[in-house]
């Protein structure tokens, strides 16, 4: 099972006894697939779905309000796996009467008031959006979730609106041949949208998904850096090396002050040893700078000979 799927059953197995709550979430399924279908003459509200999950609840939820349901479809797609959907028929006439009187218009592309008011219906309300047309991708992978809407534009602005003035979630559109998607791309967002849709386990894996991910970030970042450092130390090394040979084969060690020839000689020896271990081998023992400097001066006179 998808982590996808794994949302929706978890979603699905909500209690559906609160019937404000569940004509709320009817209303996010008929906003997200409902389409008006004229079969001789009469309209129709036609909700299809592609989850068999998504299906049975909604028509729990269509028992629980009590509306009558003209007609069910279920439908079988075989590709890579069996997939089963289908679709509930409704009369338009009957949906509209009902909806009208809870003080919802179906025709209006403003969240209503019965659902916009309550931070519990309005989580209802997108429950019903995602259950009809929303997906997730798994958070140890990407931080996606993503909501396609068979609306108009004007509703899919006032969602996003709401969302961002009362809720601080942020998430953006994008029309997709002739439906919309709305995004929510942050850890933070993602969180805060299905607490909203009442996912609660889902939403303590997302945690642990990104508390591991900072971990592994962390991680690849130390990594970087001591692979740099290391790289960087290497060829400081080589470099000291080579213009310590050119000194002996040009002038002799020899030549060279107490000082100098003594890191001269320790650094040849010790080709691996980093400044710091360098330093407390030197007698009397030296800082790291001091080694430094001494190591630059070295290569200094090593490139006025020509050969570095």
């Amino acid at each position: 099972m998808s982590y996808a799927d794994k949302l929706k059953e978890e979603l699905c197995h909500l209690s559906i006894e609160d019937t404000f709550e569940s004509r709320a979430e009817f209303l996010g399924y008929v906003k997200s697939r409902g389409t008006l279908r004229i079969r001789n003459g009469t309209p129709y509200l036609v909700i299809t779905l592609t989850s068999i999950t998504s299906l049975k609840r909604l028509f729990r939820i269509t028992r629980r309000l009590s509306l009558p349901i003209y007609e069910t479809q279920v439908t079988e797609e075989v590709r890579l796996s069996r997939k089963r959907g289908g679709e509930l028929i409704y009369l338009f006439a009957d949906v509209e009467k009902f909806l009208e009187n809870n003080g919802i218009s179906l025709r209006s592309d403003i969240i209503p008031s019965p659902v916009r008011d309550d931070p519990v219906y309005f989580g209802a309300f997108v429950r019903g959006l995602y259950l009809a047309g929303g997906s997730i991708v798994d958070p140890s992978k990407e931080y996606h979730l993503e909501i396609t809407l068979d609306t108009t534009r004007e509703f899919v602005g006032s969602f996003r609106d709401y969302l961002q003035d009362n809720f601080n979630i942020k998430c953006g559109v994008v029309k997709v041949r002739n439906k919309f998607k709305t995004y929510v791309k942050s850890a933070g967002d993602l969180m805060e949208l299905l607490s909203l849709m009442g996912g609660k386990r889902t939403v303590a894996h997302l945690s642990r998904a990104v508390e591991v991910r900072k971990i592994r970030g962390n991680v690849s970042r130390t990594l970087n850096f001591l692979t740099a450092n290391a790289n960087k130390s290497g060829q400081a090394m080589a470099k000291h090396v080579k213009a310590i040979r050119i000194i002996d084969e040009k002038i002799g060690l020899s030549r060279l002050d107490s000082e100098l020839k003594q890191v001269a000689i320790l650094r040849l020896e010790n080709e691996d040893l980093n400044l710091r271990e360098l330093g407390e081998m030197m007698n009397p023992p030296m800082s790291k700078s001091a080694v430094y400097n001494r190591l630059k001066k070295l290569i200094s006179l090593a490139e006025k000979m020509g050969e570095i």
